[in-house]
């Protein structure tokens, strides 16, 4: 693929090489730091790829399971929403929500009970989304984690500084 149309497909970033180690563990370290500081175990960087949104980097213990190996829709679910809509959402009722998309619980055997889910803005243009979420086992009967408004504006400040990281990386690239 040409540096031309790898740089229109976010989700090319990587495996192309626009994005190098050093990149790639600040912006890790950055979605982990954010999820520390709102007291959850899951993040997810998700970049299009022109008819989904795919997992490129995450933490937490599902993240081996669905990085790389998972493809969200762009016409399902609260992150495809967010991407469509530039909206950040903070959902602390997601089984009720009728924008939830179920395929990655599914898979995972888990049920989501709160998710953060922020645009990721980068050269001007949407690029992705980034998300934090409380999860449970698909058959658990403990009580539901849920997120605050100032734990979005983290969230929110974590994607500026990605974008940015990505803007920097990008202009390096050539």
């Amino acid at each position: 693929m040409d540096l031309a149309a790898s740089r229109r497909r976010p989700a090319d970033w990587f495996p192309t090489g626009l994005i190098d180690n050093v990149t790639s563990n600040l912006l890790r370290e950055l979605l982990a730091r954010s999820a520390e500081r709102v007291r959850a175990e899951n993040t997810a960087l998700w970049l299009s790829s022109g008819d989904s949104l795919d997992p490129i980097l995450g933490s937490g213990p599902h993240a081996d399971k669905f990085v790389g190996e998972f493809r969200q829709p762009l016409d399902r679910g609260i992150i495809s929403y967010v991407f469509a809509s530039g909206q950040p959402v903070c959902e602390n009722a997601i089984a009720s929500n009728p924008q939830h998309s179920p395929l990655l619980d599914q898979r995972l055997k888990i049920q989501t009970d709160a998710m953060i889910a922020v645009p990721l803005v980068v050269n001007g243009e949407m690029a992705g989304v980034i998300t934090c979420v409380h999860t449970r086992p698909a058959d658990s009967t403990d009580p539901p984690s849920e997120f605050h408004s100032n734990e979005l504006e983290e969230f929110e400040f974590a994607a500026a500084c990605l974008g940015r990281l990505f803007e920097a990386s990008l202009l390096n690239a050539g």
